[in-house]
């Protein structure tokens, strides 16, 4: 059958609305700015509650008969503000999902969204720092310690796709693992390459100018999905500059945070708001970086 022609239902196959199969690295991109949200949220207001925020039963107004039936001034009370509101709410979340979903053509392109590539990785990388991260003190084992570079396009504006429907240029970010070689059970190293993605007009556009953001590391207590998520990282700079970058966590989110599926832990960069006879109740990972010939 051509692809051009329609099916039984008569509507063009090109415009029927199909399942997106998703990119695994955007996915994980997502995962990780929504646990940076969770995260930061619980930081200044706490955990929430066992069994969730409690939320007030809403009443119907009990109004009389001949208001209920009249219409609805233009500047209506409350209630007419809360749809509002939802509405608005509505539009600016299909708006923020629409800059983070993956880039691909619009209804009725010839071109499949797999032909225009998110990114291309250099075979050949030349930038090699040796990350090497040190535990000390945690409270148990983990089972789970991975990797993740972080690299972002400086000009996604400029190079990348426009969504007309939203209005918007989608941030283009890419999610690299890198493996962690164990070299005892408080010790890992691995390596991450600061131009492992190429720079390319991968729009026709303009050439996208990929840079290496951060390096992280995901360690988890047995890799349990409601564990806690330990998540040390180093910043660029501090990679560029050689420079040791140690994070202290609270022993009592490991193995996880009772309530709280996922907790999301990135760490304190310094201990100095905490009491001196309260700093034992912390654990060190720190991260360092060598710059190394490939």
């Amino acid at each position: 059958m051509n692809r051009h022609d329609e099916s039984d239902d008569g509507i063009d196959p090109r415009r029927r609305l199909r399942a997106n199969a998703g990119d695994k690295l955007h996915d994980l991109q997502l995962r990780r700015d929504l646990d940076i949200i969770n995260g930061r949220t619980t930081s200044e207001l706490g955990p929430p509650p066992p069994g969730g925020t409690p939320v007030a039963p809403r009443r119907k107004p009990n109004l009389p008969a001949s208001a209920s039936t009249m219409p609805l001034p233009i500047k209506a009370g409350h209630q007419e503000n809360e749809t509002m509101d939802f509405k608005s709410m509505a539009v600016a979340a299909s708006m923020a999902l629409a800059a983070c979903a993956p880039v691909q053509d619009a209804p009725g392109s010839d071109e499949k969204p797999e032909e225009k590539p998110f990114r291309k990785l250099n075979p050949n990388p030349k930038r090699a720092y040796v990350i090497t991260m040190k535990i000390e003190g945690a409270p148990g084992p983990f089972a789970v310690v991975d990797g993740v570079a972080q690299y972002d396009v400086e000009n996604a504006p400029e190079c990348g796709r426009y969504l007309k429907f939203a209005g918007v240029h989608p941030d283009m970010t890419s999610m690299e693992t890198f493996p962690l070689t164990k070299l005892s059970d408080t010790e890992y190293q691995g390596t991450v390459y600061a131009d492992l993605v190429l720079d390319e007009d991968y729009f026709g556009r303009g050439v996208c100018r990929w840079k290496f953001m951060q390096a992280q590391v995901v360690l988890k207590a047995t890799g349990a999905d409601a564990e806690t998520e330990f998540l040390p990282y180093m910043r660029a700079d501090a990679v560029y500059a050689q420079e040791p970058e140690p994070k202290y966590f609270w022993k009592e989110r490991y193995p996880r945070v009772t309530g709280y599926d996922r907790f999301p832990d990135f760490g304190d960069e310094t201990l100095d708001p905490v009491p001196v006879d309260k700093r034992g109740e912390f654990f060190t990972i720190t991260l360092t970086s060598r710059e190394v010939q490939p």
